[in-house]
């Protein structure tokens, strides 16, 4: 504390926890932004739109976020950081006029002669195409298909949607329950704004668009990702099935179709429950919000109004505006990190307070592990059966990456957790603290349990599931825009989060599971050597690439 310049590393550093002391929120963690995709809150403002719900004031936030990270070519990226794409400005372009930005506003112009440029919204990638059409500028026949039927495939099946990487899965999933229902906007020819947007979109008139042909058509400024040559020929095929016979309407096909999409829409209401409203991430809330109120008969429930409830946890407010940011926030992986700092400049004993607050968040953000989240509707999805039916690894135990209601453990928040927690509950402020010095030691074995279970048999850890899929899947991406979405991997940084939390556990409970854990950090140290490349960096995924891996590996 104090003022003037530190005279030294210790004092700079005790200065340095003083200032961070003052920015922890009154539950316990440090709030930070997690913006910058441009195409997810176009997916909320289509979803309230076509739904009926205002955005109120937030609308003037948003228009400023939008205005502020269009680029100088009138164009917007996929991310705030990319260059112009189709995906970004098609959606951006949208969402301004959607949110009464006149077509005359020199930003809609500027955006819309970029679009057109391009080849207009008909060279947007499939996700675009598909919020289009459910907003009601673009057509179903112009989507490729998203079967339903898959869903009702044994679980032997070689490809079978449950083994995808859980945010492919569970945004797939909402949209097939749309796609197969053939969703429509109620106000699709009625509303004005709409038919003047199926009109500035498109660079021929609208009714002339041959919408079958269009299905792969991408401007090459999203093809990050290609699809490939069996993907086209499959859904090609489906196409025959889809839209050029519509064999899904005449039975039996109907019948399993039926099926397919009453069993998507329970999953989706699972989801929901089990993440109380939250999903899993922003793409997939709105669209399950959607499908709620689809499935209500285009009104509002008890479903639609939890989902309500819940739209501002996604929702961010900055000096650029108002954004969607990619999770409910990073709150429990940033402030895992945070407190790790001070545990390990060995000033924690100085800030007894704001240890204390840490700790009491970690213990009522571990999930389903506390007299609250126990109480809640997502309890009931922990059993083994229901586990088995939508899909879904362990959870209890584990730690999120945002917040306990959010409901999914990840491996590195789970271990990153567990070494905040273990290194907190050292501390003589935390331990003579009534409630969080009684942290029982169930708890954390809960936290291993989860950890030990995700591993893969490579050795190394995924994210939120252990690997069920195969590489092949990823010769069936359906997405242009994103690689390697296919199915979970092993990653470095996540499996030396998993090494550290294991080893520093076994350092303080020398006999729980003891063999268990030697193995497991057996087996993650050989995998870890066997990913490092020649120059001994290691190659990253969920930061600045070599950086973050190689800050992980060492």
């Amino acid at each position: 504390g104090g003022g003037g310049r530190a005279k030294d590393a210790a004092a700079a550093a005790e200065k340095g926890i003083a200032f961070y002391e003052q920015l922890v929120c009154d539950d316990g963690h440090f709030a930070g932004d997690y913006g910058g995709p441009m195409f997810l809150m176009p997916g909320l403002i289509i979803t309230c739109y076509v739904t009926g719900v205002d955005l109120g004031p937030r609308k003037a936030a948003m228009i400023t976020y939008l205005r502020n990270h269009q680029q100088a070519d009138g164009g917007w990226g996929t991310h705030i950081e990319c260059a112009s794409t189709m995906f970004g400005s098609v959606l951006s372009y949208v969402s301004l006029r959607l949110l009464g930005v006149p077509a005359r506003d020199p930003a809609a112009v500027e955006g819309r002669k970029f679009i057109r440029d391009n080849g207009g919204a008909i060279t947007a990638p499939s996700w675009a195409k598909f919020w289009l059409t459910v907003l009601g500028v673009h057509e179903w026949a112009g989507v490729n298909s998203i079967p339903a039927e898959m869903w009702l495939l044994p679980n032997w099946f070689p490809f079978h949607p449950g083994k995808l990487w859980c945010h492919c899965r569970m945004v797939y999933l909402p949209m097939c329950y749309l796609y197969c229902s053939r969703f429509t906007n109620p106000s699709k020819h009625s509303d004005p704004t709409l038919g003047e947007l199926r009109e500035e979109l498109y660079v021929t008139p609208y009714t002339t668009v041959p919408w079958a042909a269009q299905r792969h058509t991408v401007c090459p400024l999203d093809e990050y990702s290609p699809v490939t040559v069996l993907q086209k020929f499959l859904h090609n095929v489906l196409a025959v099935y889809e839209t050029h016979l519509a064999l899904w309407k005449l039975p039996p096909f109907s019948w399993v179709r039926s099926r397919g999409t009453k069993f998507a829409m329970a999953y989706i209401h699972a989801e929901d429950l089990q993440t109380n409203y939250i999903c899993i991430g922003p793409v997939n809330k709105a669209l399950n919000m959607l499908s709620v109120w689809a499935d209500a008969g285009q009104r509002e429930s008890e479903a639609f109004h939890r989902h309500l409830a819940r739209l501002d946890d996604f929702l961010w407010v900055a000096e650029d505006g108002m954004k969607m940011q990619g999770y409910n926030g990073s709150q429990c992986w940033d402030t895992s990190f945070a407190i790790q700092a001070v545990l390990e400049s060995g000033l924690a004993p100085k800030f007894p307070k704001l240890c204390n607050k840490v700790m009491s968040f970690f213990e009522r953000t571990q999930i389903l592990s506390t007299e609250v989240s126990t109480a809640s509707e997502a309890q009931r999805f922990e059993s083994v059966e229901a586990r088995r039916s939508f899909f879904r690894h362990v959870s209890k135990g584990g730690w999120p990456f945002s917040t306990s209601a959010h409901g999914w453990p990840i491996s590195d928040c789970t271990a990153e957790g567990l070494k905040a927690t273990l290194g907190l509950l050292q501390l003589s402020c935390v331990r003579s603290d009534a409630v969080l010095g009684a942290f029982p030691a169930s708890r954390l074995h809960d936290a291993v349990h989860v950890i030990l279970t995700l591993q893969n048999n490579d050795g190394g850890w995924a994210t939120y599931e252990n690997n069920r899929g195969f590489g092949f899947y990823e010769w069936m991406n359906p997405s242009e825009v994103f690689g390697d979405i296919m199915i979970d991997y092993s990653y470095v940084e996540c499996s030396c989060a998993a090494i550290t939390a294991l080893a520093a556990f076994s350092n303080q409970h020398t006999h729980h599971r003891a063999e268990e854990i030697a193995g497991a950090l057996k087996r993650g140290s050989a995998f870890v050597r066997s990913i490092q490349r020649t120059d001994g960096s290691w190659y990253g995924s969920w930061g600045v690439c070599f950086t973050y891996a190689t800050w992980f590996g060492v």
